[in-house]
């Protein structure tokens, strides 16, 4: 089954299939490093190494693509603006600028 998320970023997905549940901490983290905010080239690329970190010799578990999974619960973009939206199920839960974001005290 999986516990399968997304971040869009520029127009590229970023696929974890076990990360879902931890995929917000994973894009505060890469975002608290505060490096390459407006280079979202890059910061695709940071985001991508936090969620997989320690796995990184895996064959499967993630995946970059160009489109939207259909069978995802939770997707997270990251905007032009550098704002954050996280939806869950489709339904909106929060939208934030990059500082607020990181500012969020999750469980």
């Amino acid at each position: 089954m999986g516990d399968k998320a997304q971040v869009k970023i520029a127009g590229v997905y970023l696929y974890t299939h076990h990360g879902a549940s931890g995929l917000i901490k994973d894009v505060q983290k890469a975002l608290n490093k505060r490096i390459r905010w407006n280079d979202h080239e890059y910061l695709t690329r940071i985001i991508f190494d936090v969620m997989k970190e320690g796995n990184d010799d895996e064959e499967c578990g993630f995946g970059i693509g160009t489109t939207q999974h259909s069978d995802i619960w939770r997707l997270i973009e990251i905007t032009e603006n550098n704002e954050v939206i996280v939806r869950d199920h489709d339904k909106l839960e929060l939208c934030r600028e990059f500082e607020d974001f990181l500012l969020l005290k999750l469980d």
